[in-house]
């Protein structure tokens, strides 16, 4: 029977775990769930670090920083959440943790749920092969938008697909529009960065928003995001800019998505 990766150490985190969940309510806040977990740890002597900081690389390229709530004596990595259950996301975003951080076992702390819940997650790096073929599977299954310069969308959401498959979910969107910038100017597209987008109501202008995009070739402009649900956004708000901009093609897509789902725009029409 194989032996499980940093077995004895698990199994203090999650006696750990038993102790805060049964010693605390169901109702604060996740940095208080933290705090009590690494005072348990601490006190067996376990070597504990709240919120440690990882560059996120991708491809050879800087695209942001992340994060983590507690790493456990340099080798496991946990992630406290507060939620009536973990779903697909929550695990989804640990395995991408853990790829950021070269470890390869995560435990998934559930304190908000009836019951005590937990997940142990182990990474086993791929190589990047694997990921590229899935971007080409990915992309096949899209249809080309007979709208303008069908060969080159294609090419913009080949990358966005490379993206998704290579540094997964639960990053922040800045972290994603990087990337996206990164992997397009790889392609070898006129790709551009933007800062910040009008936000409009009724047809008047409330201002502009900090929201990083890209634009290809005055041509598309790419939105990365990075949300609960795509149900969040005014999509007639990306349509109004685009009709601004006087760009005829909007690609929207959500990273926080299990599967990468890009949604094409076009400008509003008054």
């Amino acid at each position: 029977m194989t032996e499980l990766l940093h077995r004895d150490l698990t199994g203090s985190i999650l006696r750990a775990y038993y102790d805060v969940y049964n010693g605390t309510s169901r109702i604060y806040p996740e940095r208080f769930y933290d705090r009590a977990m690494v005072h348990e740890l601490t006190a067996k002597k376990i070597h504990c670090v709240q919120q440690p900081e990882y560059e996120v690389v991708y491809k050879e390229r800087i695209v942001g920083k992340q994060i983590l709530d507690i790493l456990i004596a340099g080798e496991v990595v946990v992630e406290d959440k507060v939620a009536p259950s973990l779903t697909r996301l929550n695990k989804a975003q640990l395995l991408s943790y853990l790829k950021v951080t070269g470890k390869q076992v995560g435990l998934l702390l559930n304190f908000g749920g009836p019951k005590p819940e937990f997940q142990r997650l182990f990474f086993a790096p791929r190589e990047p092969k694997v990921a590229d073929a899935y971007a080409e599977r990915a992309v096949s299954n899209v249809e080309r938008p007979e709208l303008v310069a069908p060969e080159m969308v294609y090419d913009i959401v080949g990358g966005l697909f490379e993206v998704h498959s290579t540094l997964g979910m639960g990053f922040v969107h800045r972290i994603y529009a990087n990337a996206c910038y990164h992997e397009l100017k790889l392609r070898g597209l006129p790709a551009r960065r933007q800062k910040s987008i009008q936000v409009f109501y009724r047809d008047i202008s409330l201002g502009e928003l900090k929201f990083g995009h890209l634009c290809v070739s005055d041509t598309v402009i790419v939105f990365p995001t990075a949300i609960q649900s795509i149900a969040d956004l005014k999509l007639d708000a990306l349509r109004e800019w685009l009709r601004v901009q006087g760009v005829p093609l909007g690609i929207l897509a959500n990273f926080n998505d299990i599967e990468l789902k890009p949604i094409f725009l076009k400008p509003r029409s008054d």
